[in-house]
């Protein structure tokens, strides 16, 4: 009972189900085994039998330039020159992270604008233990809301309530440079990340880097004595986070928060929850 409700602290904390309680996990439940791989594609099919006639071709337009690119001789790249391009270009990114610990496993799905002023985004989160859900809504539609001012929006039931809870968005941009100052101990090379070139950065972190990345994680990992945790990051040549990976041991239960981002974009407006 005690490892199961260090997991279900820390999970909510991950997945902000409540800003002050935690629901209780089954007993007896195990992890949850989906996971969020597929991501929606989009497709656009002609009309059949169309008879009209074609138009004129539209003017000729130029392609947007592509994001620079920190990459050397032989395509790798130069994770600190990366990092420098990322800490310069605010972009968007959907999110898919999977964290387990003990029974319960959360699952968030999100469309989030980084590396700006705010991490803001629009967040679909699920908790479950065994198969059942424990946040009563099965994860349809956005749970978690974060405005362009910083203004945290949780949705409890069919309604919005403000959250004096911050950092509901992690600064992976920070953690990406955290890895870095470990030396040269935490660069792993050139990896392929589902057919994008990105360098892999890993080691042990110490929770106080922690403090000014995610706050609200911080602070219940602190409370729990966590002194350091595990974390593997990729990121890609404009120096943007693909894949990421965070390991951290609780009193005897295993904690793990991974997952991926892409369809990367230019910033998105994030307004208020209706």
């Amino acid at each position: 009972m005690f490892a199961t409700t260090i997991a279900v602290a820390s999970l909510v904390g991950l997945v902000g189900c409540d800003d002050d309680t935690a629901p209780a996990a089954p007993a007896g439940a195990t992890a949850a085994t989906a996971s969020p791989d597929a991501s929606p594609t989009a497709s656009a099919a002609a009309t059949a039998g169309s008879t009209a006639t074609t138009p004129a071709s539209p003017p000729a337009t130029t392609a947007p330039a592509a994001p620079p690119a920190a990459t050397g001789a032989g395509g790798v790249i130069d994770p600190e020159q990366a990092l420098a391009l990322a800490g310069r270009t605010p972009y968007a990114a959907t999110q898919e992270f999977r964290s387990e610990g003990g029974p319960l496993t959360a699952i968030t799905t999100a469309r989030v604008n980084l590396n700006g002023p705010v991490r803001s985004g629009r967040l679909t989160q699920s908790m479950s233990a065994g198969g059942e859900d424990l946040l009563g809504d099965g994860g349809a539609g956005p749970t978690v809301v974060v405005t362009e001012d910083g203004t945290t929006y949780i949705r409890s039931g069919g309604s919005w309530r403000t959250s004096p809870l911050g950092d509901r968005i992690a600064d992976y941009h920070g953690y990406a440079k955290a890895l870095l100052a470990l030396g040269p101990a935490a660069r792993k090379g050139m990896e392929d990340c589902a057919g994008t070139p990105c360098f892999h950065l890993a080691g042990t972190v110490d929770l106080e880097q922690m403090r000014t990345l995610e706050a609200e994680q911080y602070k219940i990992l602190k409370g729990k004595n966590v002194t350091s945790f595990q974390l593997d990051q990729w990121i890609d040549a404009q120096g943007r986070t693909v894949r990421y990976d965070r390991r951290t041991d609780l009193k005897g239960v295993a904690m793990r928060t991974h997952g991926t981002f892409k369809d990367f974009g230019p910033v998105e407006k994030i307004a208020p929850p209706a």
